[in-house]
């Protein structure tokens, strides 16, 4: 029986580069298996979720090409492409930028141009209305204090909900600390203050779940964990200790570090516990797969951005999919007979 194929990637700045690495990798395997080299993920998925660098790559799958809108306008290596070129230039802190912030404390880490300038080169005019496929990504309103969420339904439905991409892109990585807060504009005119969307859902494979819940696909109307094929991935596996009597003596400069890896990490594993519950008591155990990488010789911190370390985690990704060869074509093999099923 035909299920909602469910993709969520989390956040994790410069190590989107893993779970990226990994769906080219998956959409290299189906290209392969369906002896088809114009085949696309997006092709075998009914709906996408993304936080911070995972909306980023949501994006960049979704994004329709202008010449033929019904087809995507990247391969998944292209979209991989924006970190290794662009990666370097997002990250960098101009010398005047470090003095006139007194090196990231008075102000954010990395001012943003490089970063927009780099959306606005992928994803033009697009708007989230016209993406190929449903979607959600996250985002958090400074001013209102509430959580947010990009939607392409209410988009479609709604012009005060529709987006350029390349805005909800910028709001959902905009990190604390990392990057100054996004002011953007809806279709309407209306604004809103955002920052990235992993203060409150690091992983958004739960957001996904949720909306997924309340939409129709097709004949499969409402569907619950049975009716649903959810792929969730991390952004490298981060399990740095601080030991006490260490931890003890931090102040709030030294735990503003450590309490951002924890909050991501421990947000990412919570939710793909529940999540393991909840397609468990709906007898599709098999339904919900998380792939979440060690990062090996690669750095955990989010902006570090030199060509070594992304090398690094590209190779973190290769290897896990080496090294788990039947996790990988399990997926593969998943999406391509959930795409022929009616």
């Amino acid at each position: 029986m035909k299920k909602v194929a469910i993709i969520s990637i989390d956040g994790g700045g410069i190590r989107g580069i893993i779970p990226g690495t990994i769906l080219q990798l998956i959409e290299e395997k189906i290209q392969e298996k369906e002896s088809n080299p114009q085949a696309r993920l997006v092709d075998y998925v009914d709906f996408v979720a993304g936080t911070s660098t995972g909306g980023i790559l949501g994006c960049g799958m979704l994004v329709p090409d202008p010449v033929v809108p019904e087809r995507p306008k990247f391969s998944m290596e292209e979209v991989v492409n924006l970190y290794h070129e662009n990666g370097g230039d997002i990250f960098r802190k101009p010398f005047g930028h470090k003095l006139r912030t007194v090196f990231g404390i008075r102000e954010e880490k990395y001012p943003n141009a490089n970063l927009r300038k780099a959306l606005r080169e992928y994803f033009g005019d697009t708007y989230l209305s016209e993406m190929l496929k449903p979607c959600l990504f996250t985002a958090y309103d400074i001013e209102s204090r509430k959580s947010t969420f990009f939607k392409w339904g209410k988009a479609c439905d709604d012009i005060s909900h529709d987006f350029f991409i390349r805005d909800v892109a910028q709001a959902t990585a905009a990190a604390p600390t990392y990057f100054e807060a996004a002011l953007i504009k809806s279709r309407f005119g209306a604004e809103y203050p955002l920052i990235d969307g992993g203060v409150f859902a690091n992983n958004p494979a739960m957001c996904a779940y949720a909306e997924v819940r309340k939409c129709d696909f097709g004949e499969i109307k409402k569907p619950t964990s049975k009716n649903m094929l959810m792929i969730s991935l991390g952004t490298g596996s981060v399990k740095e200790s601080f030991p006490f009597e260490k931890a003890r003596r931090f102040g709030l400069v030294q735990w503003i570090r450590p309490l951002i890896d924890i909050m991501m990490s421990g947000n990412s594993e919570t939710v793909s516990h529940q999540l393991e519950w909840l397609f468990d008591a709906g007898e599709n155990q098999e339904g919900f797969i998380r792939l979440e990488p060690d990062l090996h010789n690669a750095k955990p911190d989010m902006d570090d951005a030199s060509k070594a370390n992304m090398d690094a985690l590209r190779d973190a990704a290769i290897k896990f999919v080496k090294d788990n060869p039947e996790k990988i074509n399990n997926v593969v093999d998943k999406l391509i007979a959930n795409k022929k099923e009616i």
